[in-house]
C-alpha cells in the first residue's frame, strides 16, 4: 500500500495534516510535512503508530483508529485533545485537532489501512478560552463604551442602556426604555434565556449566554451577554445588568471556517475515491508494468487538472484551458497534432475534472493506435454552446473529438476505459456520448447541459471501475 510519488506530491502541498496508516497495527506508510512537523521530526515511516508515538497511549487515540479499522466506518472530524512530547524530549505539550479518518479498502472491499486528515485548531481553542476569560471581566466594567450595557428590572424591562447597546439593537434609547428584554430577543432563543433570567432573579446566580437580538428591520445579530444581578438593601435581586459583546462577525467567521474545512474534507475524500478507482483499473491490467505505467499517467493527468482548478480557486475552469493542459503531454502545444476550436465555455469543477481525464484517455489511445501513432495524423477537438435565452437554465454543450490521418480504425471487441470515461463525462453533463468507429478515424460526440452548480463536484470514477 505504498504511496506513489505522484500522490505524495498532492499531499505535500495540502495545508492540512495528512498521514496514511497501513494494517491493523497502523504502520506509517506516509506522513506529509505538516504531520512530520507536528511530531517534532521523529522517525515515522515504517513504524507502527504505537511505537512511533507512544505518549498517545491512554488518550483514546489508538482505540479510535482501531475502531475505524475494525468497522470500516469513517470517523468524521470533531475536536480532539491530545498531548505530544516536544521535540527536545521535554514535557508533554497539549494540542487540539479536528480529524477525519477514512478507511482505505482493497478491490474486495477489505479494510487495509486508514487515511487520516486533520487540522490543528490549538490556536483557535486557546483564543476562545482567552476570549471567554476576557468577557467575564466585562461584567464589572459598566462604563465602557466599546461594549453594550443594559440593565433591566426583575421583570426584564429596560431601565438603563448605553449608546453601544442602542447601536447593537438598532433602536433609540427612548424606544428601548419602553421595551423588555424578551421583545428584542430572537424567538428561537427566548425559552433558554427566560430560564436563566428567572434563576438569576431568584438566586442571584450570574450566567453567560450567546443569543440573537432582533433589529427593527428583521435582521438578527449574535451577542454574548455576561449577566449578573444587583441586590437591594434587603439582599434581594432588584436589577439585572448585562454586558453585551457583539460576536456576529465571529459567528460568521466560525461558520465560514467550518464550511471551508468541510469543503477540504470533501475534496480530499473525492480525490481518494478517484485514485482508488484508478488503482483498481490498473490492477486489472494483464501486464502489471503496463498497468502501473497507465496508473502513473492517469495520476499525473489528475494532478494537472487539479492545478488548473487550484489556479481558479476551485470555482471552475475554462474548457479550452483544461483541454490544453490535458493534451500537453501528447503535443498539445503543436497545432499540427491538435486543433482546438470553440467559444469560451466555463466548466464547473466536476465537469473540468471529467473532461481532463477523458481527453487524457482518448489521447493515450490515439497515441497507441489512432491518428497520433503516425506522422501527419492529428485530432480535431471542437465544441459549441447553444444560445439559451433563459438565464436560469444551463446552456447546452456539444463537443466532438475527431481523429484524422491515422491508420484504418476497427471497432474494438470490448469497451475500454476511455469509453467509460467519455460516458462518465456525458453523465456529468446530464447528456449522452456516442462513438463512431469510422475507418478514417475515431469520432466521439458528447451532448449535454453545462452545470449551474458552483463548487467541487462528487467523486468522478466511483461508477467507472465496475
Amino acid at each position: 500500500m505504498a504511496v506513489s510519488a505522484e500522490l505524495r506530491r498532492l499531499f505535500e502541498r495540502a495545508p492540512a495534516l495528512a498521514v496514511v496508516l497501513r494494517g491493523p497495527d497502523h504502520i506509517f506508510d506516509y506522513a506529509n510535512p505538516g504531520y512530520r512537523q507536528l511530531m517534532g521530526g521523529r522517525e515515522l515511516e515504517g513504524k507502527p503508530l504505537r511505537e512511533a508515538v507512544p505518549e498517545l497511549e491512554g488518550q483514546g487515540f489508538f482505540e479510535l483508529l482501531d475502531e475505524v479499522y475494525r468497522t470500516g466506518k469513517p470517523f468524521e472530524g470533531r475536536e480532539i485533545r491530545i498531548q505530544l512530547l516536544q521535540g527536545d524530549g521535554g514535557p508533554l505539550k497539549e494540542g487540539y485537532f479536528d480529524f477525519v479518518y477514512q478507511p482505505i479498502v482493497d478491490s474486495q472491499g477489505e479494510v487495509i489501512g486508514i487515511f487520516a486528515q486533520g487540522t490543528d485548531i490549538t490556536d483557535r481553542v486557546h483564543m476562545e478560552g482567552k476570549l471567554r476569560a476576557s468577557e467575564a471581566r466585562f461584567a464589572d466594567i459598566f462604563s465602557q463604551v466599546t461594549v453594550g450595557i443594559a440593565q433591566t428590572d426583575i421583570n426584564g424591562r429596560f431601565v438603563l442602556v448605553n449608546d453601544r447597546q442602542c447601536e447593537i439593537l438598532g433602536r433609540s434609547r427612548d424606544e428601548l426604555l419602553n421595551m423588555t428584554m424578551l421583545e428584542v430577543t430572537h424567538p428561537g432563543d427566548r425559552a433558554g434565556n427566560v430560564i436563566l433570567f428567572r434563576r438569576l432573579a431568584e438566586t442571584g446566580e450570574p450566567f453567560v449566554i450567546e443569543k440573537r437580538y432582533m433589529r427593527p428591520d428583521g435582521s438578527a445579530v449574535w451577542v454574548r451577554n455576561n449577566v449578573s444581578g444587583q441586590r437591594g438593601p434587603d439582599g434581594k435581586v432588584r436589577y439585572i445588568t448585562a454586558v453585551v459583546v457583539d460576536i456576529n462577525d465571529f459567528k460568521v467567521a466560525e461558520a465560514r471556517q467550518r464550511l471551508l474545512i468541510n469543503e477540504l474534507n470533501h475534496r480530499v475524500k473525492n480525490t481518494l475515491a478517484t485514485v482508488q478507482s484508478l488503482a483498481a483499473q490498473a490492477a486489472r491490467a494483464e501486464d502489471p508494468r503496463a498497468g502501473h505505467a497507465a496508473f502513473v499517467d492517469r495520476l499525473m493527468a489528475l494532478s494537472r487538472a487539479h492545478d488548473v482548478l487550484t489556479s481558479e480557486q476551485w470555482v471552475g475552469a475554462e474548457l479550452a484551458a483544461a483541454a490544453r493542459v490535458a493534451l500537453e503531454p501528447f503535443g498539445g502545444d503543436d497545432g499540427d497534432r491538435f486543433r482546438l476550436r470553440g467559444p469560451a465555455v466555463r466548466l464547473a469543477p466536476q465537469e473540468a475534472l471529467a473532461l481532463s481525464m477523458a481527453l487524457h484517455e482518448l489521447a493515450t489511445n490515439a497515441a497507441k493506435y489512432g491518428s497520433l501513432s503516425v506522422a501527419g495524423g492529428h485530432v480535431e477537438l471542437t465544441w459549441d454552446v447553444s444560445d439559451e435565452r433563459d438565464p436560469e437554465r444551463p446552456a447546452r454543450l456539444s463537443l466532438c473529438w475527431q481523429e484524422r490521418g491515422g491508420p484504418p480504425v476497427e471497432q474494438p471487441v470490448r469497451q475500454g476505459f476511455g469509453s467509460r470515461l467519455m460516458r462518465g463525462l456525458a453523465q456529468e453533463l446530464g447528456g449522452a456520448a456516442t462513438a463512431d468507429w469510422r475507418r478514417a478515424g475515431l469520432v466521439w460526440r458528447i451532448e449535454g447541459r453545462l452545470s449551474a452548480r458552483p463548487g467541487a463536484g462528487e467523486a468522478l470514477f466511483t461508477t467507472l471501475d465496475g
